[in-house]
């Protein structure tokens, strides 16, 4: 049976939203949709190659069996190149011509991964002033981060997420059963947020992680139910207390993402997966709470180790260290040109630290 977790956010019970979690509901989403009573009769799904090709065909069979019938969609080449401008203009012509002169009540799906999510989540929050819409992840990365919370973005010339609002979603629809045609390299993205879970907050999911690493590998389901309602759980608490980011208590899930979109926007989005990158960032976050002497150097390679046992690296070589605090520099979290870092103080904890010198960043870069 799915199980469903209320998004109580603080601000505002309208913008509330349920997120369910099961294995095998995909066939299911239609009904959840009509059971919205969000008054939508067209549903436009968002999506790109890599998902369409094996869920594209039973997300609208699931729609046409509650009744659904005006169903429209736009198929996107995969990739983080994708997340751009040109990509949401795009997008918007696809759903305005769907629209037929805003003659529609329409339901935006956004049927994917990290990149279908945010692009598709910006366009629900923009067009005509805001419209309903579904997000369905389909990554382990979207299941467990990416896939709630609200933030929408697409990356604007060097910076990543630029360009953005926060747009709820309807619902946040999880069914586990789409990881089995996940690829091994973007299921290991999605255990670099888990991880990120565990140190900021859970020291016992970080255990658990230690110890079960080699299962979640090989995609045991049993694991996979327990540390992915973790994060769903971790990431609903943060975000219900703290929907736009302006309380720094959201600021907490950066943990590796400061060096993790640096590294990312120095390479043109192109030689690292996201979560390949923050995976990297985690671990010189921690090499540099150990310099301040926030960290124990026993829990840094604590951390270290659990990266690299999920297959994902922890340095990145060949890449200028004046590149990646150029693009360093550019990072949101930044106020008035001074560095904010979320820096573990150990596991399960994790503290803002600003003003770092560079010097001992460049340090922690070598």
């Amino acid at each position: 049976m799915p199980s469903t977790l209320r998004v109580k956010l603080a601000s505002s019970a309208d913008r509330s939203y349920n997120i369910i979690l099961g294995h095998n509901i995909l066939p299911q989403l239609g009904r959840a949709l009509r059971a919205l009573n969000c008054g939508g009769t067209a549903v436009f799904i968002i999506t790109d190659r890599n998902v369409a090709r094996h869920y594209l065909k039973k997300t609208v069979s699931s729609l046409n069996k509650a009744g659904i019938t005006d169903i429209g969609n736009i198929i996107l080449p995969a990739g983080e190149e994708q997340k751009n401008f040109r990509t949401y203009l795009k997008l918007l012509n696809a759903v305005y011509a769907f629209d037929r002169n805003q003659q529609k009540k329409i339901v935006l799906v956004t049927l994917g991964g990290g990149v279908v999510g945010d692009l598709g989540g910006f366009v629900a929050g923009t067009y005509r002033r805001g419209i309903n819409y579904i997000q369905v992840p389909t990554t382990l990365l979207g299941l467990a981060d990416c896939g709630l919370g609200g933030k929408t973005a697409f990356n604007f010339r060097e910076a990543k997420n630029l360009i953005g609002a926060f747009w709820q979603p309807g619902l946040v629809y999880m069914d586990t059963a789409v990881l089995r045609t996940l690829p091994l390299r973007e299921f290991r993205c999605g255990l670099a947020e888990i991880i990120k879970y565990g140190v900021i907050r859970d020291a016992k999911l970080f255990s658990f992680l230690e110890k079960n690493m080699s299962f979640l590998l090989k995609g045991k389901i049993a694991p996979l139910n327990k540390v992915i309602p973790a994060c769903v759980k971790i990431k609903a608490a943060i975000t219900s207390a703290d929907e736009r980011d302006d309380k720094d208590i959201r600021i907490m899930l950066n943990y590796g993402h400061t060096l993790g979109h640096a590294l990312e926007a120095a390479t043109d989005y192109r030689k690292f997966k996201h979560g390949e990158a923050v995976g990297i960032g985690m671990a010189l976050a921690a090499k540099i709470a150990v310099k301040l002497g926030l960290l124990p150097q026993k829990d840094a390679q604590r951390i270290r180790t659990l990266i690299t046992a999920a297959g994902l690296k922890t340095s990145a070589k060949d890449i200028p260290a004046n590149k990646i605090i150029s693009s360093m520099r550019r990072d949101k979290k930044f106020i008035a040109g001074v560095n904010r870092f979320v820096l573990p103080a150990g596991i399960g904890r994790a503290v803002v630290t600003e003003n770092i010198p560079e010097s001992l960043i460049r340090q922690a870069l070598k």
